[in-house]
């Protein structure tokens, strides 16, 4: 009878140990189940098997991807930067004059140094700066804002002792926000002191506030944080209310707003962002709506209010989209993405992230 059961135990151990063969063979070689092939009797050099883990989710590409792209958010705002540039580039008394006589403008360094010479030889001064001027924003524009600043040097030299007052504070004014861009402080400083002089001297209250605020800006970048905002809020803000300057105000706002922004004052910055919404809301002003959003949610996102951020940011997202802003579209994306990567919309993050890559290639 012991022997009976002996012998059906041992059966029983060599059915089991036949299974876990098997089994080892197709299961236990490949937990993850990604082998469909696998040859029991190849004999060869190296081990039986080599056991690989297994792909990466689409959640760990898209956690990859994010990560990737990180560093690269200074870029985009350095080219919000540059495109403020553009946007605020002053233009000459005689910028419809010029445009009228000498479009197509040159299409070469060359062309136009020759055009502003013939100019200059036949004393039509006033003539000549509107095109150096003109000349420094289509160098601008083509992001050599190096040269720009180098051609509003010339222009600047040839107006600056002469009856254009006028145009020679534009240059001047030019000349400043060039070389606030490039990072040359003390010389946008001392270029918009001198704008803002001539100001005072001529009595223009609106010049005089609009140099104020790029003063502001000037300072906050040196770190004078508490004369940047004095500067906006106890002297640039009262005289655009002399003036009835809606507009003025508004991106004195804004400007106020990046100041605290700067500093990390996120809720500072905030309120200022909700007083130039609602004073733009209430006069159409539909350029400076779609920076104002996603200012207030880039403040939220920094804050962790996510929830909150990505409403902004979706409707900063549709106003950027209808004045086809690709800067600040691109912008949107990068931090929609991030916030639906947290909240764990892995859907809706790799559709940003889509878009980011197509307006990053395109811009970039």
């Amino acid at each position: 009878m012991f022997n009976k059961v002996r012998v059906q135990l041992v059966c029983g151990l060599i059915i089991s140990m036949n299974g876990l063969k098997a089994q080892s063979a197709a299961e236990l070689l490949d937990p993850a189940g990604f082998v469909t092939k696998y040859n029991t009797e190849f004999k060869g050099i190296g081990p039986r098997v080599y056991v690989l883990p297994a792909p990466r989710t689409k959640q760990e590409v898209l956690v990859d991807s994010y990560k990737e792209k990180t560093n690269f958010y200074d870029s985009i705002a350095r080219q919000l930067d540059y495109q403020n540039l553009v946007e605020e580039f002053q233009l000459t008394s005689n910028a419809a004059f010029l445009k009228q006589q000498f479009q197509p403008y040159p299409s070469s360094p060359e062309k136009w140094t020759e055009l502003i010479n013939s100019l200059k030889k036949n004393n039509n001064t006033q003539l000549a700066v509107g095109l150096t001027n003109q000349y420094a924003l289509e160098t601008i524009k083509q992001k050599d804002v190096k040269k720009a600043i180098s051609i509003l040097g010339d222009a600047l030299a040839l107006v600056q002792n002469t009856a254009f007052r006028d145009d020679a504070s534009v240059v001047q004014f030019n000349l400043s926000n060039a070389h606030l861009y490039q990072g040359s402080y003390a010389h946008a400083d001392a270029l918009q002191e001198q704008y803002l002089q001539r100001a005072v001297n001529d009595k223009s209250n609106i010049d005089q506030a609009n140099s104020l605020v790029r003063v502001a800006l000037i300072r906050a970048y040196q770190k004078e944080y508490q004369a940047a905002e004095n500067s906006i809020i106890r002297r640039a803000i009262p005289l655009y209310n002399k003036m009835k300057d809606a507009q003025g105000k508004t991106k004195a706002w804004i400007q106020l707003a990046k100041i605290y922004q700067i500093q990390n004052k996120h809720t500072e910055a905030q309120w200022f962002l909700i007083q130039a919404r609602e004073l733009a809301r209430s006069r159409n002003f539909k350029t400076d709506l779609p920076e104002i959003e996603y200012m207030l949610g880039y403040s939220k996102f920094i804050q962790q209010n996510y929830r909150i951020a990505k409403s902004e940011l979706e409707h900063a997202k549709t106003l950027a989209d209808q004045e086809n802003n690709k800067v600040l579209q691109l912008a949107i994306h990068d931090k929609l993405g991030e916030i639906d990567m947290i909240m764990g919309n892995y859907d809706d993050a790799a559709e940003h992230l889509s878009h980011y890559w197509k307006l990053r290639k395109e811009l970039f």
